[in-house]
């Protein structure tokens, strides 16, 4: 298969996983990653969209898991993520600023 059909497999799957934990919940005492708005967990500001470990109940309640250790390396990935998605919301408004 060439990359681009890996690529596009791989983002479907991914759409698929999300809707289903959103529509059944995820296993209890368990969690997934998924982009929502920050409650401020984890150093992230309030309301930035960032990918969460999250449980959501079968009624599609999502609650960030905030009880997760977060060791040395965790923690600069985190906080590296951060910073690259704040560059990049900083050059998407300047681009439409211009516009």
């Amino acid at each position: 298969m060439q990359r681009r059909g890996m690529t596009t497999m791989s983002t479907g799957k991914a759409i698929a996983d999300h809707l289903k934990y959103w529509t059944r919940g995820t296993p209890v005492g368990q969690f997934v990653s998924m982009a929502v708005p920050s409650n401020g967990a984890y150093g992230i500001a309030k309301g930035v969209f960032y990918s969460f470990p999250v449980q959501i109940n079968k009624h599609g309640d999502i609650k960030v898991v905030t009880d997760l250790k977060v060791d040395e390396f965790s923690r600069e990935m985190i906080d590296n993520s951060y910073i690259e998605l704040q560059t990049e919301a900083k050059e998407a408004l300047s681009i439409a600023e211009a516009l």
